[in-house]
């Protein structure tokens, strides 16, 4: 890590005392990813609520800081070398969830996926089970169009609310977003506050068993018990990315305690002191080996953030 800018440090005295939330100087991103990997960021800061979100990224405008949005870090792959970004951390504030009339819901970006499905499960709201056991948060989903079993975020969502500076808060129905396979087209340095859902009425005990059986199939087909980024390849159309890295013999494929999941070959697990680098260099063989083999270029799902060559 390089010495510290005096920038990030005067940063951190105005958002500690202009804000109510949380503020963190020399973070270890290993901390707030579920992949446990990553260096050192000079601040994260932990907004309460939109009004606190909107100050953090106003001063950052205004005094040339770059910033990044993270929730719970669960589709990021953090450089060893760390980031010289302002980390605006939102699981800790914009995290509220209340029911919108007879069949909608509204959750904060920073608010647990896990925690919205429960929400409506316990409500008798159906149309989010597929969700279940999905890591990360509102936000995060929205972001990715997070998906499982032929279903997506896309498909049950009405509305979302954006923060942009110096424009504020804004809204945009369903129709007025684009979305694709585990992607959702935003302006440059627009931020989800959070998403509105369109459900339907069911019973909660059959949103339950359809939520439990969602449980099960995900814990019999992923290493749900190591530190992972999920998926880290989209699947190419018509096929599955874990089909063909195992195709070509890499499942279980090992450097360090970096491994291509022998469940799962399109998850890299992390066994324990696992380096962004020793990931980078699997992403590296897989794609290399898929292309060459099977004639197909794999692209990413999950985000890399930091310097490569750091």
């Amino acid at each position: 890590m390089k010495a510290r800018n005096n920038s990030f440090e005067k940063a951190a005295e105005e958002f500690r005392r202009e804000l109510s939330g949380k503020v963190e100087e020399r973070a270890l991103m290993k901390r707030h990813t579920s992949f446990r990997i990553g260096g050192l960021c000079e601040l994260m800061v932990f907004p309460a609520d939109a009004a606190g979100l909107a100050k953090v990224i106003e001063y950052c405008e205004q005094q040339s800081l770059l910033w990044r949005v993270i929730g719970r870090g669960s589709n990021l792959l953090v450089m060893d070398s760390g980031v010289r970004e302002v980390m605006v951390n939102l699981q800790e504030g914009l995290d509220e969830i209340e029911a919108i009339g007879e069949t909608g819901v509204r959750a904060g970006a920073g608010a647990k996926l896990s925690r919205l499905v429960k929400f409506c499960q316990d409500l008798g709201l159906a149309g989010l089970e597929w969700a279940a056991g999905i890591p990360g948060t509102v936000g995060g989903a929205v972001r990715m169009n997070a998906g499982a079993e032929k279903m997506d975020v896309a498909q049950v969502l009405k509305s979302v609310e954006f923060y942009k500076w110096p424009e504020g808060i804004y809204f945009r129905a369903r129709n007025e977003l684009k979305f694709g396979y585990r992607e959702f087209e935003m302006a440059p340095k627009e931020i989800i506050v959070a998403a509105e859902f369109n459900l339907t009425r069911d019973g909660p005990a059959a949103i339950r068993e359809r939520v439990q059986a969602a449980l099960k199939r995900r814990r019999q087909s992923q290493p749900v018990s190591y530190p992972s980024a999920g998926s880290v390849f989209k699947n190419p159309e018509g096929d599955y990315a874990g089909r063909l890295i195992e195709e070509v013999g890499l499942k279980g494929l090992r450097n360090g305690d970096a491994q291509v999941s022998e469940l799962h070959a399109n998850f890299i697990i992390n066994r324990g002191r696992a380096k962004a680098s020793q990931v980078l260099k699997l992403i590296e063989i897989i794609r290399d080996k898929v292309r060459k083999e099977k004639g197909v270029e794999l692209q990413l799902e999950i985000e890399i953030v930091g310097d490569q060559n750091g």
